[in-house]
Parts: C-alpha cells; sequence; structure tokens
C-alpha cells in the first residue's frame, strides 16, 4: 500500500483544484430550475475525461459518462443548488473537497455535508468520482434520479 500525505496549506489553488472549481462553476451555472438536456452537460467534457470517467454516487450508484449526463439533466430539472466550501485538499492526482449543498425543488429544501473525491487522469481530467455524503434528508427526486441514470 502506498500512502500519500499532503503538509502544510497555501492560499493559491493547485492546477487539479482550479479543474474541479471551473467544473463545480459548470454545473452550478446551469442548474437555474430550468429545462435541461443531455447537451446542456456538454461543456463538462473540457475538464473530464468521458471515455473512462465512472461515478460512484451517494447511493453506491455506478455510472459512466452517458448515465451521468442522464442523472444530472433529471438532477437539476426545476432545481436550485447552491454550495459552500468549506475545504480542498489536493494531494498527487486527488482532490478532496469538502462542501455544504443545499437543494432547492419547489418548497422542499435540503442540505448535505458532501465530501467529494476527484481523481485525475495523466491528461489532468476528472477520470472517477466519488461521493460521500451526511444528510437527515437526501431528497426522493435526487434518489429516483440516480436510479433512473441506470436504467
Amino acid at each position: 500500500m502506498q500512502f500519500t500525505t499532503a503538509t502544510g496549506s497555501t492560499d493559491s489553488a493547485g492546477p487539479l483544484t482550479e479543474i474541479v472549481l471551473r467544473y463545480c462553476e459548470m454545473i452550478e451555472s446551469r442548474v437555474t430550475g430550468g429545462q435541461l438536456t443531455e447537451a446542456d452537460w456538454d461543456p463538462l467534457k473540457e475538464v473530464v475525461a468521458v471515455d473512462e470517467f465512472k461515478r460512484v454516487g451517494a447511493y453506491l450508484e455506478e455510472l459512466d459518462w452517458a448515465q451521468y449526463a442522464r442523472f444530472l439533466t433529471e438532477w437539476a430539472g426545476g432545481t436550485r443548488f447552491e454550495t459552500t466550501v468549506f475545504h480542498i485538499t489536493e494531494v498527487g492526482r486527488s482532490v478532496f473537497q469538502e462542501i455544504e449543498e443545499r437543494h432547492y425543488k419547489g418548497e422542499e429544501f435540503i442540505r448535505k455535508n458532501v465530501i467529494a473525491v476527484y481523481r485525475f487522469n495523466d491528461d489532468n481530467r476528472i477520470s472517477h468520482l466519488d461521493i460521500y455524503e451526511q444528510a437527515q434528508n437526501s431528497g426522493q427526486w435526487i434518489v429516483d434520479a440516480a436510479a433512473a441514470s441506470t436504467d
């Protein structure tokens, strides 16, 4: 087993952290409460290794790129989404992002604490994304979107 450590901190984002921040901005800028299509997520391909991408979600669903675009479309339709970043750690080919997510859909409000782990390939594209969350209520529409994307 190999152990990777990070010591110290800086006020400057590392190169992979910059990619994660751009990725997150692209996600949040598209979630406007309107109707979206899978093509609306195409700009994410700038930073995602589409052919090798795998996302393992909070419900242990495993999604390739096409399934993930379907999930994003189902999840985002008619919702508002905001985040607050608490900590970001870049170590080796990975970025660990600790955030609070706020989801609004109609009268429903959900707050989650999330750790997103981004893994990068040698071309500095996101090849793997793991989501770990703490929530009292995950939101049935989010659970449904995850299930629908793997059908």
